[in-house]
């Protein structure tokens, strides 16, 4: 075994930890995703929504997605948990940088979510409006849960908030423009809470969790594009999804016109 003498006595310096191993990168392929749902059923863990009455005897978790990135991975796990006969909770933005959730693309990606039988919510950015009080928070909330259900055709109970502040943080009631608030002090008083908000496990690993005894109830949060098909870090995570998007549209541009009968030439094309 490798060392150095010191005082005639052997050290052995222990190898460095990666990256991949601190952050368990290992956790966030989809393959394992389904299995952490299998462990979640196998633990007696019965899967149920916001809105449900919350029961001190059941044993419980509300599992959840703030959908960020790209609703085409949301949308793989949502196929994974409907095969494994369970429900959860995808919440959209309105105004995100990285889709728009009423392009013909993603408003089918959404209906086939809420069709698998899973609940559809609003994922609220406050900062988009400039919110600073609870006033502003209740009108700004009921106008995007009017224009999302207007325009997508459904109904709309539950919100979360994207990217807390301190004073998101602080709007602790159960409702705030109609809709039940998943950072209520409801929810925060009788659930355990797991996420991987930044690509890794920001507190506890989840399969830690959901082996534990003591947790009886649980709120999970998850992200699409943190989970991939392959191992890799989360900023390669992150890339993956962009470039499989570009790739998407350009081919949808190109072969659209071609469709048309028109040519879209590149350097090598005849």
């Amino acid at each position: 075994m490798a060392g150095v003498f010191e005082n005639d006595r052997r050290i052995i310096k222990p190898n460095k930890m990666t990256n991949r191993e601190k952050y368990h990168f290992d956790d966030f392929i989809l393959d394992n995703y389904r299995r952490l749902i299998k462990l979640a059923k196998e633990r007696d863990f019965q899967f149920i929504l916001h809105k449900d009455e919350f029961v001190e005897e059941r044993k419980d978790v509300i599992w959840r997605h703030d959908v960020e990135f790209e609703p085409d991975i949301a949308l793989k796990m949502a196929q994974i948990e409907n095969e494994e006969g369970v429900v959860a909770s995808y919440f959209f933005q309105l105004h995100s940088p990285f889709y728009n959730v009423v392009d013909p693309h993603y408003r089918e990606v959404f209906h086939r979510i809420n069709n698998l039988g899973h609940l559809v919510g609003l994922h609220f950015d406050s900062a988009y409006w400039g919110v600073s009080d609870e006033k502003q928070l209740d009108e700004f909330i009921v106008l995007d849960k009017d224009y999302l259900e207007k325009n997508l055709g459904i109904k709309v109970d539950t919100f979360s908030f994207h990217n807390t502040t301190p004073f998101t943080q602080s709007c602790l009631e159960y409702r705030y423009g109609g809709l039940i608030n998943v950072y209520s002090s409801y929810f925060k008083e009788h659930y355990n809470y797991c996420g991987d908000s930044l690509g890794y496990w920001r507190f506890e690993r989840l399969e830690e969790v959901l082996v534990n005894d003591k947790v009886q109830h649980l709120q999970v949060l998850t992200h699409d594009a943190n989970w991939n098909e392959e191992v890799l870090s989360p900023r390669k995570r992150f890339e993956d999804v962009m470039n499989k998007r570009a790739k998407r549209l350009i081919d949808e541009q190109v072969n659209g016109l071609h469709e048309k009968g028109m040519l879209c030439p590149d350097d090598e094309e005849v």
